[in-house]
């Protein structure tokens, strides 16, 4: 079995890391962690070309912070699963579609990506990376989302709710 690993520097990718090394896999089952940077023009969109290079030089220094946190996690499952089970990736281009292809043609059978759990305008403003990779994706899709933790009415994931609750208590 071939698990693509998809992650960024977030809580959520912390997560879904978690749950595969704490799950049973069947004995020579290879991993690959992926994390794709994309271009920062996608992100901003057009720019002058004077900030070109500034782009460029910016996009190698995620790249290197991506190899950087991909090695650690690499690190940390091979301590599971045996140095020849698991690789690490750091790629350029659109993230969804990038995760997509990298899967075909490492011929994955599962892609596991954490979800942030966007919902409203910033679904629609920012995009659901899982959503776009479980529509498109031509192998199975394990979406790893954040456990909430609830304390009385509130919950650790802040939607600006609580604090403007907060707000309207101390006046």
């Amino acid at each position: 079995m071939k698990v693509l690993i998809a992650v960024d520097d977030s809580l959520c990718s912390h997560e879904a890391v978690s749950v595969v090394a704490n799950r049973p896999w069947a004995e020579g089952t290879q991993f690959k962690i992926v994390h794709v940077v994309e271009p920062i023009a996608a992100q901003y969109g057009l720019v002058a070309p004077e900030a070109v290079n500034l782009m460029i030089e910016a996009e190698k220094k995620l790249k290197a912070y991506g190899v950087k946190f991909t090695t650690d996690i690499g690190d940390y499952l091979k301590e599971i699963f045996g140095e020849q089970q698991v690789s690490s990736v750091v790629i350029g281009g659109y993230i969804a579609d990038s995760i997509i292809e990298l899967a075909s043609d490492w011929h994955a059978d599962v892609i596991v990506v954490g979800s942030h759990g966007r919902t409203g305008l910033d679904k629609i403003l920012l995009g659901s990376v899982a959503e776009k990779i479980v529509n498109r994706s031509h192998c199975s899709v394990e979406v790893i989302k954040m456990k909430i933790k609830k304390n009385d009415d509130t919950s650790s994931k802040d939607d600006g709710s609580t604090a403007l609750a907060k707000q309207k208590q101390a006046v």
